[in-house]
């Protein structure tokens, strides 16, 4: 007979396990002078709701420390303001006091931080640089396929 584990010790060792785990493709980076319609459309070429703006590396370089971040919820607020998306450029409405966690911070740790910041994206930085992002989705899901 096949043994498991119980539910709740499954459960437990997700919450535990070091979010480094979830992060499965690299975060999408746009300059500061990047318009909200081109943001925009990157997201959705991406499949998206979030994107780090590129601070003190240069374009193509790997990795950037971030200067900011920019959400899809951000961008229907600037738009809903009368922000015209065509000339407002990321840098104006990005978010620059960040919450973000490292990646071995554990899933249970960057859930709540996200949930005590009301944030749904989470920046993984190591060493100041950006190496991942986990959205509330991520980490759910880790959570309930436990």
């Amino acid at each position: 007979m096949l043994e498991t584990a119980p539910a709740g010790e499954v459960e437990m060792a997700m919450r535990e396990e070091a979010v480094r785990v979830l992060l499965k493709r690299l975060p999408v980076f746009v300059q500061p002078e990047t318009s909200l319609r081109d943001a925009a459309e990157t997201m959705v070429e991406e499949s998206i709701g979030f994107v780090v703006v590129r601070g003190l590396r240069p374009p193509g370089a790997p990795g950037a420390q971030p200067e900011g971040v920019v959400s899809e919820r951000d961008i229907v607020a600037a738009v809903a303001t009368g922000l015209d998306p065509a000339r407002t450029q990321v840098q104006e409405i990005m978010t620059l006091d960040l919450a973000s966690a490292s990646p071995d911070e554990t899933v249970l740790t960057v859930a709540t931080r996200m949930l005590d910041n009301e944030v749904r994206h989470l920046p993984i930085l190591e060493d100041g640089v950006v190496v991942g992002v986990v959205s509330e989705r991520d980490a759910l899901a880790a959570i309930v396929a436990s």
